[in-house]
């Protein structure tokens, strides 16, 4: 038998039939509802192709709606506790944060386990069926955010604990890390060596600069040590998103006109159909990328003489480009099986329902075939840590942001307590080009939210 193989763009009639769409629910079954709502949604686009339920909940943190962000729904038990807890810190609702994120990471180590059943859902829908699961990079995030939430409620013993979690997996992942990933392991080891130092647990942090180092040259083995009546602020500054995954579908059409089909067709006492065929759709997941990040050009200062100590800047895109590569085999190795899988049910049901009904389970499973897009897609898209030492005392924290549209933007972070040979660790996020409220995490702050005195 010879294939005519064709590729073809996706989209067209076939995703709006509506009988397709009641082949989709009967493939499903009841326990797939989950699964055909995540389906239908990633049919619904916003800008640069994100899924719009994703680019809404953004929108809700970007304008501070955190009563919208933090009654935001998923599907997903482990994604309904990321978006919350990344929704709570960001509301200063800090201890509930820690709280949440402590589930999450509970929860994402019970995934490694695979679910057979619904593996077996995803053969006959889409990988939407499987459980989410956390790449590498969203697993030390969910150690990153607990760890912040702890320090800023003033908690540095549970804060200890998350660095503990953080440095753990990025042990894990030691041997098997690529080039894009170093820098953001380089500065999270870092970050978790400014925790410790906090808590007071003195050789844990050298152990973390040290391991910093090890990672990325640029990370100090041994940071400065300040003035006797001086102190540090470790700027730690989030912007953008990172980057958000979009569906890419390839449909391929088998069509048969060799002489055995022709000659069936007659025996079945029936006209040849040169329509007849089946069509293929392989869908898989793509990262797009948002705006090119600053990196090293934003710098941090007080309203006192102060000197840099150190400064480390890192793309979470570019970790999440390595996690997207090493899972690509595997997702192409599910959606051909699926293709497969599709296929045979789509002949059983021509066989003995006919050659309509086959048609029309073959655009049921096309219209179900639908990328995995799901993702923590509220992380940053970049992390820069930026260390300076300052006089002792109560002072303001500012940063200077180049504007393409102009001079440079100052952002005031607010004030913190500096004090005498301590670090004080000051969180901050930018969603976009306009200035956010800051979170900062001082030792001495009230559990609400307010800056130490």
């Amino acid at each position: 038998m010879r294939h005519h193989l064709i590729a073809c763009a996706a989209g067209g009639a076939i995703r709006r039939t509506a009988a397709a769409l009641v082949i989709a629910l009967s493939l499903a079954g009841a326990s797939g509802c989950a699964t055909l709502r995540a389906t239908i949604h990633g049919y619904q686009e916003g800008p640069d192709g994100i899924a719009r339920e994703q680019q809404r909940l953004r929108d809700a943190l970007v304008r501070g709606d955190f009563t919208t962000a933090l009654a935001w729904r998923e599907d997903d038990q482990l994604l309904r506790a990321l978006t919350r807890a990344t929704s709570a810190y960001y509301a200063s609702q800090f201890q509930r944060a820690g709280a949440l994120l402590d589930s999450a990471a509970l929860l994402a180590d019970d995934r490694i386990t695979a679910s057979l059943s619904r593996d077996a859902l995803a053969l006959l829908t889409s990988d939407n069926a499987r459980p989410y699961q956390p790449r590498p990079t969203e697993r030390l995030f969910i150690a990153y955010y607990g760890m912040l939430a702890y320090a800023r409620a003033d908690g540095w013993e549970d804060a200890a604990v998350e660095a503990r979690r953080m440095v753990a997996l990025i042990e894990q992942r030691e041997g098997g890390c690529e080039p894009g990933e170093q820098p953001l392991h380089a500065a999270l080891e870092h970050l978790a060596g400014a925790v410790f130092e906090r808590a007071g647990r003195a050789q844990e942090a050298r152990v973390a600069y040290r391991a910093a180092h090890r990672i990325l040259d640029a990370a100090p083995e041994r940071p400065a040590q300040p003035g006797p009546d001086q102190g540090e602020v470790l700027v730690v500054l989030e912007r953008g998103f990172v980057a958000h995954r979009v569906t890419e579908q390839i449909n391929v059409f088998f069509g048969d006109d060799d002489a055995d089909s022709a000659y069936a067709a007659r025996r079945a006492g029936r006209a040849r159909d040169h329509d007849d065929g089946y069509w293929m759709a392989v869908a898989f997941p793509a990262l797009r990328r948002g705006a090119r990040p600053l990196r090293e050009a934003v710098t941090a200062s007080t309203d006192a003489s102060s000197a840099d100590v150190m400064r480390l800047a890192t793309v979470i895109d570019d970790a999440a480009d390595a996690d997207d590569r090493r899972d690509r085999v595997g997702m192409m190795a599910r959606a051909m099986a699926r293709a497969s899988a599709k296929y045979a049910l789509t002949k059983v049901v021509k066989d003995k329902q006919g050659e309509a009904a086959g048609k029309l389970a073959n655009f049921g499973a096309s219209l179900l075939e639908r990328a995995d897009v799901r993702s923590w897609h509220l992380l940053p898209q970049e992390v820069q840590l930026i260390r300076i030492a300052v006089p002792a005392g109560r002072r303001s924290v500012r940063l200077d942001l180049p504007d393409r549209r102009g001079p440079v933007r100052s952002v005031e972070l607010g004030q913190v307590t500096v004090r005498p040979g301590e670090v004080t660790i000051v969180p901050y996020r930018l969603w976009d080009d306009a200035p956010s409220v800051p979170v900062v995490a001082a030792r001495g702050g009230s559990r609400d939210g307010s800056a130490a005195e």
